[in-house]
C-alpha cells in the first residue's frame, strides 16, 4: 500500500532532521555482514555451484597434468590455476553483484565481462600485490634471520606477522571491488579501499574471518588433507579448487561491506560500450544508495511496478505543489 503524500512542513522536517540509526558494536556488525553474505548465496545456489564448478575445472586439469612427469606438464600444471584465481574471482564478484541486483547468475553472460574486466583487475591486483608482497617479504626474511638464530621453527615468522598481516589485507581486499564494480581506475581503487577500511579494520577482519569460519568445517579437513601432498603442482591445484569453493560466501560478505560504505561515484563516470550492453541488461552495475546500517537487514524489498509508478507520481505532485508554493 502506498502511503498518503507527506506535507510540506513534514517534508522540510524530514530533509532537515537525518535519518538515525543505533550503531552496533563492531562484532556485531561483522556477524550481520556475515549472515547477509549467506543471505545473497542463498538465492542462486545452483548458479554458484554452477560457476564454483566452472572454475574449479583448470585446477582440477592441473591436478591431472601435474601428476605427470616432466618439464612441458609441471608448466602447464602451474599456469592453469591463474585461471580460477583471477577469471575465477572476477566471475564471482559479478555473479554476487548480478545476485544482489535479483539477477540469476547466467555464466554465458558472466563470462565475457570477466574477459573485459580482466585488464582492469590485472593492474590494480598488480598494485595490491606489490603494495602487500614488498613490505612482508622483506619483513619475513628478516625475521626468519633472527629465528635461525633462535632456534625457532621455521613457522615462526609466519605467526608473528598473521595479525599485521591480515590487518594490512583487509586494507586492500576492496579494491577489486572499486575497480569492477564501480569502474575506477587501479590506483584509485587501492586508495578507495585504504579510506574505506582505514577506520573500521577491526569490523572488516572480524567478517573476513568469519566468513572462514562458516566454512571450516568443512575446508579444514580438506585443507589438511591437501597439505599430505608431496607433489607442489598438485597440491596448488587443490588448494585453489579448495579456495574457489570458499570465495562465494567470502566475496558476498565483503561486497555487503563495500556496498554501505563505497564513496558515492563521480556523475561522469562511464563504462566502455560493451559493458554498458551488458550491464544495462542485466542490471548489474547500477549506482545505488545503501544504508549505513549493517547489512542488508535494513533494505526493503521492492514495490510492485503499479506501486512503485503511483508512489513517483504522488512524489512528484507533492513536489510541485512544494515548490509552487514557494513561488
Amino acid at each position: 500500500m502506498v502511503k498518503p503524500p507527506l506535507s510540506v512542513a513534514e517534508l522540510d522536517e524530514a530533509e532537515a532532521t537525518p535519518a538515525r540509526r543505533p550503531a552496533a558494536p563492531w562484532w556485531k556488525q561483522a556477524m550481520l555482514y556475515v549472515l547477509a553474505g549467506l543471505r545473497i548465496c542463498r538465492r542462486d545456489i545452483a548458479g554458484i555451484i554452477t560457476l564454483v564448478g566452472l572454475f574449479s575445472l583448470p585446477s582440477l586439469a592441473a591436478v591431472v597434468v601435474g601428476s605427470y612427469p616432466g618439464t612441458l606438464a609441471y608448466w602447464i600444471g602451474t599456469a592453469l590455476p591463474w585461471i580460477t584465481i583471477t577469471l575465477g574471482n572476477i566471475s564471482m564478484v559479478l555473479a554476487i553483484e548480478a545476485l544482489d541486483a535479483g539477477q540469476p547468475i547466467v555464466p554465458a553472460q558472466i563470462l565475457p565481462a570477466a574477459i573485459r574486466w580482466f585488464p582492469r583487475y590485472i593492474v590494480t591486483n598488480g598494485i595490491t600485490t606489490f603494495l602487500f608482497w614488498g613490505i612482508f617479504t622483506p619483513l619475513q626474511w628478516l625475521l626468519g634471520q633472527e629465528t635461525i638464530r633462535l632456534n625457532w621453527p621455521p613457522y615462526a615468522p609466519i605467526l608473528l606477522l598473521i595479525i599485521p598481516m591480515l590487518i594490512w589485507h583487509v586494507h586492500l581486499v576492496f579494491a577489486t571491488y572499486a575497480a569492477i564494480v564501480d569502474n575506477h581506475p587501479g590506483l584509485r581503487s587501492v586508495i578507495i579501499s585504504i579510506s574505506m577500511t582505514r577506520r573500521r579494520w577491526l569490523m572488516v577482519a572480524t567478517a573476513f574471518v568469519g566468513s572462514v569460519l562458516v566454512e571450516a568445517p568443512v575446508v579444514g579437513p580438506l585443507y589438511l588433507l591437501i597439505m599430505h601432498v608431496t607433489n607442489p603442482v598438485v597440491a596448488t591445484g587443490f588448494t585453489w579448487m579448495l579456495v574457489m569453493f570458499m570465495r562465494p560466501l567470502f566475496i558476498a560478505t565483503l561486497h555487503e561491506i563495500y556496498e554501505d560504505f563505497r564513496p558515492l561515484p563521480p556523475p561522469h563516470l562511464q563504462l566502455p560500450m560493451p559493458l554498458m550492453r551488458f550491464f544495462s541488461r542485466q542490471n548489474i552495475l547500477k549506482f545505488r544508495p545503501r544504508s549505513r546500517g549493517a547489512g542488508k537487514e535494513v533494505r526493503q524489498p521492492l514495490a510492485p511496478a503499479g506501486e512503485r509508478v503511483h508512489g513517483h507520481l504522488i512524489q512528484l505532485t507533492t513536489l510541485v505543489s512544494r515548490y509552487g508554493r514557494r513561488l
